[in-house]
């Protein structure tokens, strides 16, 4: 898309309104906002309605330019959708905000983890520790925490980000000159001060509408590679962020109800049940991102973590392919099928040209896996690498395509 000066952006914003899927669409077919508004000044373009060209005929230079001494004398910076520094994740949602208005600076989510966190204006107990404890530990790790700026578990989110002097977005329900929640005014300075953003796409003195949370919520959710829901009732307004998560791709974490007999707490239920991943502490999440991690994680922590889970015990000693503790005989393996043998015959396998120049440790997994298809325990077993040095190594494999995790939980050769 060809860049168009600011004051046609806000004029296409005050004539189409905000959140308007429509102006989107109309961008792409124009292929720019100059074209686009010229099509709309000069009665060529279709589709609009009557009040939308009505604000067309109406809408004065003046107003704009309003609008832009207005925000500079307040801090307020205006990032358009063809600017480079606006968030590649909002770009890529369905009706991405065509102009946002921003305080303090979007770089912090260049090169990092966003997570989206959003939980209820009346948290429990349970959630608020919950909430807290997982962002406090993701902020170590350098993750951008975004939430709405509501009272609640939105404040737990921005405060762990805030108390760390890490950076964090939060995301208006109105615009920039308008004091909501009041409760949060500082806060707002706090994240501003620390290198995170205050956004909307609303204009400065926009005031609160019920109606707009839904909107709000998409882009919130479209601020991060994943949404995690703290607390939710089967009614709250979170489980829009969530299915916002979902049509947008986004992953969906869920911590568990506190108490699956209270209403207040159910509504991630659903979506638990459906797939959405649970999160019992800031490792579940963690994994899902290992590569952006890798260089920030505690490795041993990781790894004791790892051995500590009773089911990744009872797999090792499942898997074990050397002495029997009982006879120490060597477990007997059963029988491979002619099936089995045919496929391992020919089964694809690795060039030297493939393994030149690969760090040691993943020449050294490659050349177990030809042998050999196998998990992760198997090759730490095999290896001697701890579970962080054989993930990252595989992952790293997985990226060049040389190897593939198959459905039967062990590493094939591609």
């Amino acid at each position: 898309m060809k860049k168009s000066p600011v004051e046609v952006w806000l004029w296409l914003l005050l004539v189409m309104n905000p959140h308007n899927p429509k102006t989107l669409a109309l961008l792409e077919h124009f292929g720019s906002a100059d074209i686009l508004a010229r099509a709309i000044r000069d009665g060529e373009c279709e589709g609009l309605s009557d009040s939308e060209k009505q604000r067309a005929v109406n809408t004065r230079t003046r107003e704009v330019r309003q609008i832009m001494e207005e925000c500079g004398a307040h801090n307020i910076r205006i990032v358009t959708l063809d600017d480079a520094e606006y968030p590649s994740l909002l770009k890529n949602i369905y009706s991405p905000p065509i102009v946002l208005f921003v305080r303090g600076s979007l770089t912090c989510l260049n090169n990092a983890v966003s997570l989206a966190v959003v939980g209820p204006r009346r948290p429990s107990e349970y959630a608020v520790r919950a909430g807290e404890r997982l962002c406090t530990e993701l902020v170590k790790l350098g993750t951008v925490l975004v939430s709405g700026l509501a009272v609640g578990i939105d404040t737990v989110a921005h405060t762990c980000a805030v108390r760390a002097g890490a950076p964090t977005i939060g995301v208006l329900a109105c615009g920039q000159l308008v004091n909501y929640p009041a409760e949060n005014e500082g806060l707002k300075k706090r994240i501003v001060e620390c290198g995170g953003a205050v956004i909307s796409e609303l204009l400065p003195h926009a005031s609160v509408d019920s109606g707009y949370f839904q909107q709000r919520n998409r882009m919130i959710s479209g601020l991060g590679i994943g949404t995690l829901i703290v607390e939710a009732s089967t009614r709250s307004g979170c489980l829009l962020t969530a299915n916002h998560a979902i049509d947008q791709g986004r992953d969906l974490f869920c911590v568990p109800p506190g108490d699956i007999t209270r209403e207040s707490c159910m509504g991630v239920v659903p979506y638990l049940r459906d797939g959405a991943i649970p999160v019992f502490d800031h490792l579940d999440i963690v994994k899902e991102y290992m590569c952006y991690f890798f260089s920030r994680i505690d490795a041993d922590e990781l790894n004791d973590r790892y051995h500590r889970s009773p089911a990744r015990k009872q797999a090792a000693k499942q898997d074990r392919r050397y002495i029997n503790a009982q006879s120490k005989q060597p477990v007997q393996q059963e029988p491979v099928s002619a099936v089995k043998e045919s496929m391992q015959e020919e089964a694809p396998t690795l060039s030297e040209d493939k393994l030149n120049g690969l760090p040691e440790i993943q020449v050294s997994l490659s050349k177990l896996v030809e042998k050999s298809p196998s998990t992760v325990d198997e090759l730490m077993e095999l290896s001697g690498v701890t579970y962080a040095q054989a993930v990252e190594a595989l992952t790293e494999l997985e990226i060049a395509g040389l190897l593939q995790l198959m459905p039967d939980g062990k590493y094939h050769i591609v």
